[in-house]
């Protein structure tokens, strides 16, 4: 009988996958794994070491409206510190300013009486698939982790601690199993190969690199999370499908028409995945179907049905 690795199916979840990410963040099993991971790209005095689970859906005022929307993940520590954790898989104009909104949110939504404004820090992480589009793009040529917040322009002033940005991209990882020395390096390492390791790494017994990966591991799945986990995965697949499809449709109705215009349209559907990304993220934060239309320039019906 053929192993799992001869017949090529996926050993470990990709993280940055719909499923993926469900499978791992969404399993309060995973609570010490999810902490490490967590800790690896917190400073070093907001290491935490019991966290709870947050709801991810909220009521709230947005543009006028009073509409649900939705973070990837939230858990806070025992000081009431808020930890966001949002992914992003594909290049999206406005993703820093959608990030700073969804912090910001959770900072405010502290302040119960609207006069309390002592309330704990917001850390928004956001794991990332595509690089960010840094002005200083030298700088960036091997450095992965970025980190914003509010300080003194002149002498980096830190008054108080608020809401911090925290970037990992991992497309600009490149380091190979050999390489990883620091935790940092092998719990970067597993975010970005684990959906393509047929084997685990030679360092993976270590702690909390064990944990993490155990985390991954399909087969370990109960009944019930593996036909959620695969549910996940066929829908994403499905869509990334449609996707794929809208995008040779532009391009090749605008290379047919032969002009100008009809190829930046053709050209503009090839971004199909970004536009369809952006409408579902509007749709999260309640903004309406009217604004997403004019905003992405899909059509009500695609909107309506994301």
């Amino acid at each position: 009988m053929n192993t799992k690795e001869e017949r090529g199916e996926q050993r470990y979840v990709d993280i940055l996958s719909n499923g993926g990410f469900k499978a791992f963040f969404g399993d309060e099993s995973n609570k010490e794994a999810v902490m490490a991971l967590l800790n690896t790209m917190l400073p070093m005095h907001r290491q935490i070491k019991e966290i709870d689970y947050q709801p991810t859906e909220h009521q709230g005022p947005v543009i006028g409206q009073s509409k649900e929307f939705k973070y990837d993940f939230m858990c806070s520590d025992v000081s009431g510190a808020k930890f966001i954790v949002e992914t992003q898989r594909y290049r999206e104009k406005s993703w820093f300013k959608r990030c700073v909104s969804y912090a910001s949110r959770a900072y405010d939504r502290q302040n119960k009486t609207g006069f309390d404004y002592d309330v704990p820090p917001v850390y928004l992480i956001g794991l990332m698939g595509v690089d960010i589009d840094h002005p200083d793009k030298e700088y960036w040529d091997d450095r992965y982790i970025s980190e914003y917040t509010f300080r003194e322009k002149e002498c980096h002033d830190l008054l108080d601690e608020t809401i911090v940005i925290i970037f990992a991209e991992l497309t600009r990882f490149h380091k190979t199993e050999d390489e990883c020395v620091t935790l940092e390096d092998k719990l970067l390492y597993l975010l970005k190969n684990s959906g393509k390791m047929e084997r685990p790494p030679k360092w993976a017994g270590e702690k909390p690199c064990k944990d993490l990966l155990d985390a991954f591991t399909i087969g370990s799945f109960s009944k019930t999370k593996r036909e959620q986990y695969d549910k996940d995965m066929y829908d994403e697949k499905r869509r990334n499908g449609e996707l794929a499809a809208a995008r040779e449709d532009g391009i090749a109705e605008g290379l047919a028409q032969g002009h100008a215009k009809g190829l930046a349209e053709g050209l503009a559907e090839g971004h199909a995945e970004a536009k369809i990304e952006m409408a579902i993220k509007l749709k999260a934060l309640g903004v309406d179907i009217d604004t997403i239309v004019q905003a992405t320039g899909l059509d009500r019906e695609t909107i309506e049905n994301l």
